[in-house]
């Protein structure tokens, strides 16, 4: 474990062990993730684990290449300067994780739904060993990620509930719009929102070049009628990356960010 500053930020490099045993090293793969600790050591702190998006299709030629580590730092600093500690795992096969890239792109439901299972699988081992931290308050622990990492956290809290606070959903999606596959991340959603205990925060930009506005009332309906809770925020047009990389700019999103917050009793 190496300490590094960040601006006034510390970050840690965890290695967690994963839910899958790599059958040729008879061990569990193992989860490379950025943790920057609480700025107030007197005590347990609460924790937001932050999920990536596609990291460009699993591939090197992608927008982000695959052995890339994305950290969060400007997102994780605003978490640390509430109170917050802050975990960013790369999923199995990105960034310096062990294991095969296994989240599909092919237009087939049964691939999708595999890929999504292999990502929760990860999510899961990384709420799991941040839990045993002394420095961790374990009963309160937020899930939020941004664009397949925002439906990923809404989707785990929905699924596993239990000492989970909340959800944040930053321009989240599994699969970009497509006429073939239009309802799957409706039903992943559906899914979500029948087992959701805690509130959820979603954060869109109206020109997200991957989920139209309409969708995204549909993903939002459809989530809450089956029994979630979420509060929606559609922002004007972000010009960065058609609208997609909303999580770039807090000075859009901060003051939802804190209401949320404030709701779900964080006070600073």
């Amino acid at each position: 474990m190496i300490a590094v500053p960040t601006n006034s930020l510390t970050s840690e490099s965890l290695t967690i062990p994963s839910r899958v045993v790599d059958p040729v090293l008879c061990r569990p793969f193992t989860i490379n993730a950025t943790y920057y600790p609480p700025a107030d050591t007197a005590g347990p702190a609460p924790l937001v684990v932050f999920n990536h998006g596609s990291t460009g299709q699993g591939a090197d030629r992608g927008r982000i290449p695959r052995r890339a580590v994305l950290r969060y730092e400007s997102q994780a600093r605003y978490f640390h300067d509430r109170g917050f500690a802050f975990v960013a795992p790369m999923r199995r096969g990105r960034g310096g994780s062990e294991g095969e890239y296994l989240e599909s792109y092919e237009w087939n439901a049964l691939k999708l739904a595999e890929g999504l299972q292999h990502a929760l699988d990860d999510v899961g081992a990384t709420v799991n060993f941040m839990r045993q931290r002394s420095d961790i308050d374990a009963r309160r622990i937020l899930v939020a990620g941004h664009s397949r990492g925002g439906l990923l956290s809404v989707v785990y809290a929905g699924l596993h509930p239990a000492g989970l606070v909340g959800s944040i959903n930053f321009a989240g999606g599994w699969i970009a719009e497509n006429g073939m596959m239009e309802d799957f991340n409706r039903e992943v959603f559906v899914r979500a929102g029948a087992g959701a205990e805690a509130p959820s925060l979603w954060l869109y930009a109206e020109n997200d070049r991957h989920h139209s506005t309409a969708m995204i009332r549909r993903w939002h309906d459809a989530y809450t009628g089956a029994g979630g809770s979420a509060e929606l925020y559609l922002f004007g047009p972000v010009d960065d990356d058609e609208g997609h990389q909303l999580l770039e700019r807090p000075g859009l999103w901060q003051s939802a960010m804190d209401a949320f917050l404030h709701q779900l009793g964080f006070f600073w």
